[in-house]
């Protein structure tokens, strides 16, 4: 089977895959691709190709146009600036792609403990193309960017497997670590370059050119070679083939890696490097040099970036038929996982877990069923994210978590008014602290604007993950929530004076959250209300139900005394009442 790309081609069953997928391909364009992929790196000929497929045949040589044209759009091939297939002007054609035999069995192999990385073939595409323009002697460096948990590892971890497949190239791994960027010089680059180091070769090349690192020297002995001696190291391996020097987590990589970074992408030579740096924009500020460094190379277009975004649905369903090992799932479970999650990989893979983990998702008869109905999953925070969005807000100043804290009151979405009321704070302070929050993390963004009753204009905002807010939520002590409701609900009643009934829920639902039963009571009798006004009998009576429950929290007088007109609303709204009502 041949390789390329992330592509192999199956000569024996004449099929072709993408990873694990099949693609469809005719027979005869099939033949054009296997004696392009056979012949790799050289001019084919028109005639050849004729002579080679049709041998006994006169066809047009248009025809092979027409399959080429087929093929380049199946393998996502631009003719501008071709991966996989080039023509050569009123000569031929020439697959440029790197091409590796691999065993038949190697791509179930890869999927080895059942899963597989799922909704990144694109990304996984894009970088297979860099490493064919690396192995071509065009130098690439990729910044691979994204959020704590949206599977950058993962990617790295699934493009560096492919790569271990093909014995033509080599592979270098370093790591930064929290708190240790500026102790140690070149800290990752150093635990890369250590990977190439063969004990049993002390005169290799990296001993000879980094003896400071790699030669025979006393503890005390400890020199950093000049940035100069690095490159000239780390260009030497990729003279002849393709070398993948991959650094991750940037955002705490010392300023020596990142001024490597810098020279390796500006140097000229035609080495066959590629380097494929990860970091979390969360983490760099305006001050950050990584933000500076990137956007100078930017605009001189010597590198490119990778974006990780959320998950699609189809990704989320695929992961689980992967994880459970089934060709269907229960209702409604894609939708809620992909929800929970909002996209995010490690959150998804958190969901997932905590279902199984706590029961709720089950195997019975060899078919997966969810013990309790999805409307009743109370999901909270799945064990295993809280400590690490405990430490993202621990990172935080203790004014920072008290704003977020005040928005968490409100909702995942909330109006800065309605923080600044549940803080007693002025909301013009709020407005500049949010916005200023906004700019500096990736918490929480700008979700636009709306006009309130008395002329103003307030800014809504939205938590990057609706499991923040949860956590934020949490983290307060029962009666400072209920305070902060509290506030919320009479800050709303003042500003829609004139128009409560609008907002009547909203207010219930705050003086619910603060234990204030009488005046939830009472706006939701007036929100019934205004459903009923509106021919919504049914959520009229669900409302009056409702107050109905939280009477049960006042003492017996007052219940009594609360209880009448509601269980008169109940009727009214009913064309009969519940015997246990009246």
């Amino acid at each position: 089977m041949k390789r390329f790309g992330c592509f192999q081609l199956d000569a024996a069953n004449e099929c072709l895959w993408c990873d694990a997928k099949q693609l469809p391909l005719a027979p005869k364009p099939f033949a054009v691709l296997r004696y392009l992929v056979e012949n790799p790196q050289r001019l084919v000929t028109h005639d050849e190709l004729l002579d080679a497929l049709w041998p006994e045949t006169y066809v047009q040589p248009q025809v092979l146009r027409t399959y080429i044209l087929e093929l380049r759009k199946l393998l996502g091939d631009d003719p501008d600036e071709p991966l996989f297939i080039q023509t050569v002007p009123k000569r031929g054609y020439r697959f440029v792609s790197k091409v590796t035999t691999v065993k038949p069995d190697a791509v179930a192999s890869s999927d080895a403990g059942g899963y597989r990385i799922v909704g990144r073939d694109a990304e996984l595409q894009t970088l297979d193309g860099d490493l064919s323009r690396a192995a071509r002697g065009i130098r690439q460096l990729i910044f691979l960017k994204g959020d704590a948990g949206s599977g950058k590892t993962a990617l790295v971890d699934a493009f560096c497997s492919r790569v271990c497949s093909d014995d033509g190239v080599r592979m270098a791994r370093g790591q930064s670590v929290e708190g240790f960027g500026g102790k140690e010089a070149f800290y990752p680059v150093r635990e890369a370059l250590a990977q190439l180091v063969d004990p049993e070769k002390p005169s290799q090349l990296l001993v000879k050119l980094l003896p400071a690192w790699f030669g025979k020297k006393s503890e005390t002995d400890v020199k950093t070679p000049a940035l100069g001696e690095i490159c000239e190291a780390v260009e030497a391996f990729a003279q002849d083939e393709p070398l993948l020097l991959v650094l991750e987590d940037l955002h705490w990589a010392d300023a020596f890696t990142l001024d490597l970074i810098s020279a390796l992408a500006r140097r000229r030579g035609n080495h066959k490097l590629i380097v494929l740096a990860s970091y979390r924009p969360s983490e760099i500020d305006g001050q950050h040099p990584l933000k500076g460094l990137k956007e100078d190379l930017s605009t001189r277009r010597l590198c490119s970036e990778i974006t990780l975004g959320p998950l699609h649905r189809d990704s989320v369903s695929e992961y689980l038929l992967q994880q459970l090992h089934t060709n269907a799932l229960p209702a409604g479970l894609t939708s809620f996982v992909h929800q929970h999650s909002e996209g995010n990989p490690l959150f998804m893979a958190a969901t997932f877990e905590h279902l199984r983990g706590q029961g709720l998702l089950v195997n019975r008869g060899n078919k997966w069923q969810l013990s309790v109905p999805l409307a009743e999953i109370e999901l909270g925070i799945p064990d295993g994210l809280l400590g690490m969005i405990e430490l993202q807000l621990e990172k935080l100043s203790e004014n920072e978590r008290r704003l977020l804290e005040a928005g968490s009151i409100v909702g995942a979405i909330f109006p800065a008014w309605a923080a600044a009321a549940a803080l007693k704070a002025d909301v013009a302070d709020v407005e500049d602290e949010y916005a200023s929050l906004a700019r500096r993390t990736r918490l929480l963004n700008a979700a636009g604007q709306d006009e309130l009753p008395d002329g103003t204009r307030s800014t809504f905002y939205v938590f990057a993950h609706g499991l923040f807010r949860e956590a934020l939520y949490a983290r307060q002590s029962a009666a400072r929530r209920a305070e902060r409701h509290r506030r919320v609900a009479e800050r709303l009643r003042s500003l829609f004076a004139d128009s409560e009934a609008s907002i009547a829920s909203e207010v219930a639902q705050h003086y619910e959250a603060a234990g204030c039963w009488k005046e939830a009571i009472e706006a939701l009798q007036l929100a019934a209300d205004t459903a009923a006004n509106r021919d919504a009998d049914h959520a009229a009576r669900e409302l009056v139900k409702h107050a109905l429950d939280l009477s049960e929290h006042l003492k017996m007088e007052e219940r009594k005394i609360v209880e009448r007109p509601l269980i008169s609303r109940l009727k009214k709204y009913s064309e009969y009442a519940p015997a246990e009502m009246v």
